[in-house]
């Protein structure tokens, strides 16, 4: 088939599209041709931070190129959300970094340094072991110092961190997005111009919608609420073009981010201005498809203050001497996920053997019709990205971790009166963040009605009561819940940590970036998960699914046999799943 065919023909998802829609998609597959042609250059052996920065690129087009393949794939719309908002950030994170290459570079160590720091105190908060930890700090060896010994990384300024990039941007004044020509200056230039994308009222609007999808919770799973669609599943139109915008203008501005700060990375066979400058005009054109379906352009610019000047930040005041490892500590890259990917796909068998329609019952819950649509679609989208998508995996485990987190918090009570409580504080949660962000929205110069339409739910849904109790009781913390979900463990916070590391993937860290880089007969292949994090992702996988899936089959069927046998036998499976992997991610 030919792969500029974005046609209805070549989704499998049956559905419909409009002429915009499919403008939008012709617009993303162009955008993702052209950066394919890019080759990767990494320098190994010198300094640690050169070699971030370069894998940096090849890491954002990953998740864009992920991305843009689960569009129309019937499963893992949601997931798409978490890819985009996360390459989102990573623009942003570029942009900083590209603003003033010579001092923020080494960010990217002083970034390391904390990463090991905050798992480190996951693990003593907890009580965890974990005996491979070495391989998770450094999982390559003799590509470049990844000790943490030298002045250099102690010296480092602190990397903002996201809830700052994404502050930082939504304070800034907006800026008229202009096309840039050939006949302007550098890179520099360039990544001006980018910046200028960054500025749409339309991306100041998705970064407020991509919160909810990135995490896989009620308010971004109705996002796959689409009228011709599978809840769960498939995404409406609006939400797929708002992730897409966001998704190609992050992976555009952390290219140029990428190139002016590490200008040695640039492959001299390639012009780099007309390149870049090419890239910068496709992005253009999906941001105009995917506004045309969204409607996020601002009735009237925000009156937003001045960026905020990051400088070199205090770090926490604990810093543990573990966070350097020793070179004598190192361990060979002799790990094997196989055992576990092999129980993954029994267990997938299993989960694939009893399905229950969402509508068997009469009225089912939305909430019980998504996490259980939502499960199975999220955990094809790992089983079927393990191999050609990794990074897509990863962001998939997550999500079912974090959403079962919830979910048995939400049924862990069985008092009728302390499970209503707790109903009631689960979707006054939802209710809450979705007034906040339409008001987030208006006050960044969307009109109310487009604002309002956005987080709407299509006509064949029932929107149900949209009251919010005062002075509610919020919502427990996720690392409190997770440690609901892992009591029946030896070391139940392990799943604290397992979360925290797969978060490393999420937020394209620099240590999530090395756990998508693996070293064969000193070649490095960029895109190719570790067997440490491959191992961990298809464990919760599993372990988020079945509580999806079996509480889900439970309720939608009214506590049929049928729903608790097939549970019960989805929770053993996981159960062997964890077996396996415990032995590849040294957890638990």
């Amino acid at each position: 088939m030919d792969e500029r065919d974005t046609s209805d023909g070549s989704r499998p998802d049956g559905r419909v599209s409009s002429e915009a829609t499919l403008r939008l998609r012709s617009a993303t597959r162009a955008l993702r041709l052209h950066l394919r042609e890019l080759p990767c250059v990494v320098h190994y052996g010198r300094e640690a931070d050169l070699f971030l920065a370069e894998a940096a690129f090849p890491f954002a087009r990953f998740c864009y190129e992920s991305a843009e393949s689960l569009i129309g794939a019937g499963f893992g719309g949601t997931v798409l959300g978490a890819l985009a908002r996360s390459v989102f950030v990573d623009g942003l994170r570029w942009q900083w970094i590209g603003e003033a290459p010579a001092e923020r570079r080494t960010a990217l160590l002083g970034s390391m340094v904390e990463e090991r720091n905050g798992i480190l105190d996951r693990l003593e908060r907890h009580d965890v072991t974990c005996p491979i930890l070495p391989r998770w700090f450094a999982p390559l060896l003799g590509v470049t110092d990844l000790t943490g010994a030298s002045p250099r990384w102690w010296q480092a300024p602190s990397m903002p961190d996201e809830k700052e990039l994404l502050d930082t941007f939504l304070s800034r004044p907006q800026e008229a997005a202009s096309a840039t020509s050939d006949e302007e200056g550098d890179v520099r230039e360039l990544l001006a111009s980018a910046r200028q994308l960054l500025g749409l009222a339309g991306l100041r609007g998705a970064v407020m919608v991509l919160a909810h999808a990135g995490h896989g919770n009620l308010l971004g799973l109705q996002s796959s609420l689409a009228e011709d669609g599978v809840p769960g599943h498939d995404l409406r139109p609006d939400h797929e073009a708002l992730f897409m915008h966001a998704a190609a203008v992050g992976v555009t501005v952390t290219l140029l981010g990428v190139c002016v700060a590490a200008p040695e990375g640039w492959p001299a066979e390639v012009d780099q201005k007309s390149f870049l400058a090419k890239a910068l005009e496709l992005t253009g054109e999906v941001a105009a498809a995917a506004t045309a379906l969204h409607g996020l352009s601002a009735a009237s610019a925000p009156a937003g203050g001045g960026q905020k000047i990051r400088s070199n930040t205090a770090r926490r005041p604990i810093m543990r001497g573990s966070v350097v490892l020793p070179a004598e500590d190192s361990m060979p890259d002799c790990n094997d996920a196989a055992p576990v990917l092999a129980a993954a796909e029994r267990y997938e068998k299993h989960a694939h053997s009893w399905y229950t329609s969402p509508y068997a019952k009469k009225d089912p819950k939305l909430a019980s019709v998504l996490a259980y649509g939502g499960g199975h679609s999220t955990f094809q989208a790992v089983m079927t990205n393990v191999d050609n998508a990794p990074v897509a995996a990863m962001f998939g485990a997550r999500m079912l971790l974090e959403e079962a987190a919830r979910f048995r918090w939400l049924t862990s009570e069985t008092s009728k009166s302390e499970f209503m409580a707790r109903s009631k504080r689960y979707f006054d949660e939802f209710r809450s963040r979705k007034k906040k962000t339409i008001s987030l929205l208006t006050s960044n110069g969307v009109p109310i009605p487009v604002a309002r339409k956005l987080l709407a739910l299509p006509s064949n849904v029932f929107e149900g009561p949209d009251d919010i109790a005062k002075g509610r009781e919020r919502f427990p913390s996720i690392e409190d819940m997770l440690l609901v979900l892992g009591e029946p463990y030896a070391e139940p916070g392990w799943l604290s940590v397992a979360y925290s590391l797969l978060s490393q993937v999420t937020h394209s860290t620099p240590m999530g970036v090395l756990h998508l880089v693996t070293l064969r007969e000193e070649t490095v292949h960029l895109g190719e998960a570790t067997p440490e994090m491959l191992g961990l992702a298809l464990d919760v996988a599993c372990l988020g699914s079945a509580h999806l899936l079996g509480l889900g089959a439970v309720f939608l069927t009214h506590g049929s046999p049928e729903a608790f046998a097939y549970s019960n036998e989805l929770h053993r499976l996981a159960a062997a799943v964890h077996h396996a992997a415990r032995w590849t991610h040294g957890l638990d």
